[in-house]
C-alpha cells in the first residue's frame, strides 16, 4: 500500500513538471516576488487602468500600492473578474480583449501565496511611458459643427445629431 502511495505521489509531480510551460511555474525553492516576477504582468495586464489619473480607483505601479490589494487581485484574477471585459464572446474575438494568460494568473496566485515579498530592487522592471489619451485608435471619427454638454448628474438623454461627414480611418 506503501509503495503504491509513493508511486501516485511521484507520478503526480512529474505530471505537475511535465504539463508546466517555461515561465509559468517557479523553481521549488524561489518563491515569486513583486519586482521579478508580478511588476511585468501588471504592467501588461493591469497598469492601463490601475496607475493615477486613470479610471481604477487603486495604483500597481508601485510595491507600496499595490501590496494591500494582494488578496484582493488573487480572488479578481482566479475569478476572470479582471482584468474585465464585458463583450460575449458568442459574437467573435476582439483585437483588444484584455485576457491575462493562466500562467500569469499563477504567478499572481503564488505571490500571494507566499506572502506577497517584494524581492531585490534590482529585478524592477523599467516603469512603462504611457502615452497621452486613447489608447485604441478609433475606426471612425465623427466631428460635430457645435459641442453638446452632457451633465454629469441627472437623468438619461437619448439625443440625435446629424453629422456632416464622417473621416474613416484605415486599420493599421
Amino acid at each position: 500500500m506503501t509503495r503504491r502511495l509513493a508511486t501516485l505521489a511521484l507520478s503526480i509531480v512529474i505530471a505537475a513538471l511535465v504539463t508546466q510551460t517555461p515561465g509559468s511555474i517557479l523553481a521549488f525553492d524561489e518563491k515569486a516576488t513583486f519586482n521579478k516576477d508580478v511588476l511585468p504582468i501588471l504592467q501588461r495586464n493591469c497598469q492601463v487602468c490601475h496607475r493615477p489619473g486613470e479610471a481604477a480607483p487603486m495604483s500597481f505601479v508601485t510595491y507600496e500600492s499595490t501590496r494591500p490589494w494582494a488578496k484582493a487581485i488573487k480572488q479578481a484574477v482566479t475569478t476572470r473578474q479582471m482584468p474585465p471585459w464585458f463583450a460575449d464572446p458568442i459574437y467573435g474575438t476582439f483585437r483588444n480583449a484584455p485576457k491575462m494568460t493562466a500562467a500569469d494568473i499563477k504567478v499572481l496566485v503564488a505571490w500571494v501565496d507566499g506572502g506577497a515579498i517584494e524581492g531585490d530592487a534590482k529585478d524592477k522592471s523599467a516603469p512603462v511611458q504611457w502615452p497621452e489619451g486613447w489608447r485604441i485608435k478609433p475606426d471612425v471619427v465623427a466631428s460635430m459643427a457645435e459641442p453638446h454638454v452632457v451633465q454629469a448628474k441627472g437623468g438619461g438623454e437619448i439625443k440625435s445629431f446629424i453629422l456632416a461627414s464622417l473621416s474613416k480611418r484605415t486599420p493599421g
